[in-house]
């Protein structure tokens, strides 16, 4: 695949397009790095190789005639007077990468290790739910409104954005099945993964290919799922990463939301990928990692690789989907209804421990601590309440309950009387058993 002048937008561009042309030694180190990594990664290292050498004013057939530890010096020497012009030090430090990666391409070998110290120039700024939610609000249109809900209810790149197709969702769109599964064609590696996006979204999705259809666009597998709003009928085009990017810079700015925030020295900004950051973040601790990461794109490990995302295994998939099903209420951003069945259990959970206290003088939390200690996991709502009435139920009727939990005083006459240790409670209590 010869580069394409298409990929780029602007007169860098086309100067690397030019570079490309016009150096067979940069041409073969292109076409290797496209080959091992990915299209996009050599775009980005023959960006860096131009930049370096329109900075020294040498082609590149002129610095593979240097030796080794002189073209090391000329890098080192770039970096530091970008860095000093304002280019920050992770910026260089990519670039270094690049540059070196060109020349051991050429049995010239500077060192993969970058030889100054590379810190980020910022933070990112994760938005709360609530600041989604005024982001969402701020949005001046659905096509933005749909990127937003990928990158912070799906995780996806802007760049996966940019590339997907009718083709990604049709599967479970036509058939009405939510969370709907995407299959994501990654830029940054060739591959494809699966992602899931919930019913607002696909709502959303649905009503903004009803307004394309109306403008008389026909959508066929290869339409793109969100589209250059400047291109009409057959010209239609996807919307590119730098447009996009913009358009949720500005409703991010337009939400009213602090974009900024400085902690001492360090610097926190908000950016269009800190929403990919919010997805990560919020469902920490609710999803396995493994599903977690295969959701985000990170497709590398040897879970991924036997575990079936790797392979889009279907039986995978559903159990991806119900995973994500459970999550939704710590991604979505959208005010929600109270619900009434939960509320309820949780005032009998409340008058059940009130009476069990001021009555038996039991405490309740200390059984469920022991059932769940018994079972092995958390009990949830139902089960709660399932075992306080339980609990309340032998009470009442007298019936001989073969644990107890006394104080630790208590424990030597029970012993004696024929009870035996089970475990020592949060509370210092110990719980008995006949």
């Amino acid at each position: 695949m010869a580069l394409k002048l298409s990929s780029y937008s602007n007169i860098l561009a086309k100067k690397v397009l030019r570079f490309y042309r016009s150096s067979p030694e940069a041409r073969k180190w292109f076409d290797e790095t496209k080959a091992l990594r990915s299209f996009r990664t050599a775009q980005q290292y023959l960006e860096s190789l131009e930049l370096f050498c329109s900075f020294t004013n040498k082609k590149p057939s002129e610095l593979l005639k240097l030796k080794a530890i002189a073209i090391k010096e000329l890098v080192k020497n770039y970096c530091i007077k970008k860095m000093s012009g304002g280019v920050g030090s992770g910026v260089m430090a990519r670039r270094w990468r690049a540059i070196a990666s060109f020349f051991r391409f050429h049995d010239k070998d500077i060192g993969k290790e970058v030889p100054f110290k590379a810190k980020d120039k910022f933070l990112d700024k994760i938005p709360t739910k609530e600041e989604l939610r005024k982001i969402l609000d701020a949005t001046s249109s659905i096509s933005t409104k749909i990127a937003v809900h990928l990158m912070a209810y799906a995780g996806m790149r802007p760049e996966d954005i940019c590339d997907l197709t009718y083709a990604s969702v049709k599967k479970d769109f036509e058939k009405n099945i939510v969370p709907c599964a995407v299959y994501v064609p990654q830029t940054k590696t060739g591959n494809f993964y699966v992602a899931f996006m919930p019913e607002c979204t696909v709502s959303l999705i649905g009503q903004y290919l009803d307004i394309r259809k109306k403008r008389g666009e026909e959508i066929s597998d290869k339409s793109p799922m969100i589209i250059d709003e400047h291109t009409k009928g057959l010209r239609v085009k996807g919307i590119r990463r730098k447009t996009l990017g913009t358009r949720i810079l500005n409703a991010m700015r337009r939400s009213g939301i602090e974009t900024v925030s400085t902690f001492g020295s360090a610097i926190q900004k908000m950016r269009p990928y800190s929403l990919r950051k919010y997805f990560r973040s919020n469902l920490t601790g609710h999803a396995p990692s493994e599903y977690i990461e295969a959701w985000l794109g990170h497709t590398s490990g040897l879970v991924h690789v036997y575990g079936g995302t790797k392979d889009l295994d279907p039986s995978t998939i559903e159990r991806m989907r119900e995973a994500y099903r459970k999550c939704e209420p710590f991604l979505l951003a959208t005010m929600q209804p109270l619900d009434q069945t939960s509320v309820v259990k949780e005032a009998k959970i409340e008058a059940l421990k009130s009476i069990a206290k001021s009555l038996l003088g039991i405490d309740l939390i200390e059984v469920k601590v022991a059932k769940e200690k018994e079972v092995g996991r958390e009990l949830n709502k139902e089960e709660e309440l399932e075992l306080f009435e339980n609990e309340l139920k032998k009470l009442r009727e007298g019936k001989h309950n073969p644990q107890r939990i006394i104080s630790e005083e208590a424990l030597e006459s029970h012993l004696a009387e024929g009870w035996q240790f089970v475990s020592t409670l949060p509370s210092q209590r110990i719980l008995i058993r006949k």
